[in-house]
């Protein structure tokens, strides 16, 4: 019967070295793993803390740069409806100008016009009565001698003579009122004022 190497107690190896148990090994293994394991939980723990925080950052900055956007944005549309504004004031206050202007140029030109019409009309009244006149002493006298003269034939004659010059003394003035009425035209014409054509600029609305 051959008996064992090894008596009661822990085991040694060949040399009388103390052989560890199998189970601490494995226990401090585990310990180790769990830590380990302990190490990434906390790391990653701090890792997402940190990129919450970095994301809250950059939520917070993107929230204040969209607001400065926004209020600069709203500025520079006040500014340009002030200028659109500015621009619509203008051009009414120049259209309202032109029409004043315009307004005192048609009332001076239609005042000249009318005196210079009532000027032609008085010359025409007073060249026609003048031109008139011979007219009416012929007449007169034409009358006058056939009255005197109705019985003789030379009278007759005479009195046929002088009706021939009363005619042509009857052109001679329906000429010359003629003359004086294309003259009045003529006139007219020339004193009317040329139309004016007033142009109002209109600003698109933003």
């Amino acid at each position: 019967m051959v008996e064992p190497r090894n008596g009661p107690g822990p085991a040694v190896d060949a040399v009388g070295r103390p052989i560890p148990d199998p189970t601490e090994n494995v226990r401090a293994l585990t310990e180790a793993a769990v830590k380990r394991l302990d190490d990434l939980r906390t790391a990653e723990a701090r890792y997402n803390e940190a990129e919450v925080r970095h994301i809250n950052e950059m939520s917070k900055l993107r929230a204040e740069h969209n607001g400065q956007l926004r209020d600069a944005e709203s500025k520079r549309i006040d500014a340009i409806r002030a200028v659109d504004v500015g621009a619509v004031n203008r051009a009414a206050e120049v259209s309202a100008t032109q029409a004043t202007t315009l307004a005192a140029q048609v009332a001076t030109s239609a005042e000249t016009l009318r005196t210079q019409v009532a000027a032609a009309a008085a010359a025409a009244a007073t060249a026609l009565a003048t031109a008139l006149e011979p007219l009416n002493t012929s007449i007169a006298d034409l009358r006058k001698t056939q009255y005197e003269q109705a019985g003789s034939k030379a009278q007759v004659v005479e009195t046929t003579a002088g009706k021939d010059s009363n005619i042509r003394t009857v052109g001679f003035v329906v000429a010359v009122g003629v003359a004086i009425m294309g003259l009045i035209t003529f006139i007219d014409r020339q004193s009317a004022p040329d139309p004016v054509v007033v142009t109002v600029p209109v600003a698109a609305t933003p």
